[in-house]
Formats: C-alpha cells, structure tokens, sequence
C-alpha cells in the first residue's frame, strides 16, 4: 500500500531518542539494538533540538579522537534539524533528504517527536540479480546474455 501521508510511514515505527546530555557511546548502543541509523536528540520536555547520525558520530567524535564513553551527545550531533510534520506527503520528504544530502527527517507535531524516516524508507524492496535473470526487469534479456 503506498503511503498518502508521513503518518501513514510511521504508524508501526516505534520512535527510539537520546537525550542531549547522554553519552555517544550510550546513543551508539541505542543505535545499534535497534538498527537504525539516527536519532532524534530530545530535551526533557521531549521537544527536538538536535539528531544524531552515525555520519556526526564517524566525523566529530572518531576520527578527531573523542572517546565515545565520555563525549555528550550534545557536543557531535546536529543541531535544529530540519523535520516535517505527520500530514506532509512523502514526495516532500524525499526531496528534502536528497537535496539537503542527509538520510534521516524527524517527524513531528506540535514540538514533539512522532517518528522518523529513512532515505531508505523510499527504496522499493530490490530484486536480485536472479529474478533480473528470470525476466523479472527491463533488464533481464541483457543480463541473461551476460549470464
């Protein structure tokens, strides 16, 4: 079923955060049990005011040497996403990350966290080189002659 609305993206996504004074070792951790590639940063009041990608942690903490057990989310995530809200077509969202060069968009409403989607959110499931071979693709006389 193709989704009208961001909300309808997010219904059955449980939204994982991380809070700006956690430590980068603590939102990897996070990250990784849940895989996903980002977190939406929250204050107490569950308001966003940053999100964390596995991009920010590789650029500002590891490569200049900050150790993840003791850096605060705070100090290498990004600042002010940009974030769309729930009735916001996906088209939108999609433009967005591509334009803007980044893979995660929060969604949210009235200052809080909802859900977040992926770049690969947009990415029909992809077929094998096999069902290619088996003619399930435009591509499928070329790579069977190849094959």
């Amino acid at each position: 079923m193709k989704s009208s609305t961001l909300a309808d993206m997010i219904v059955d996504k449980q939204v994982h955060k991380t809070s700006p004074d956690d430590t980068v070792r603590t939102a990897c951790i996070i990250m990784t049990s849940v895989n996903v590639g980002a977190l939406p940063v929250v204050d107490d009041n569950g308001v966003l005011v940053g999100i964390l990608s596995e991009r920010d942690v590789i650029q500002r903490s590891v490569i200049v040497y900050r150790p993840s057990a003791t850096t605060l989310v705070k100090q290498v995530m990004t600042p002010n996403p940009q974030w769309l809200s729930p009735d916001a077509k996906p088209t939108e969202a999609y433009q967005i990350m591509i334009k803007g060069k980044f893979r995660h968009l929060p969604i949210c409403a009235d200052g809080q966290v909802l859900g977040i989607v992926s770049i690969r959110d947009f990415i029909p499931p992809s077929s094998s080189i096999f069902d290619r071979l088996r003619g399930n693709s435009a591509k499928s006389n070329v790579l069977a002659r190849l094959f």
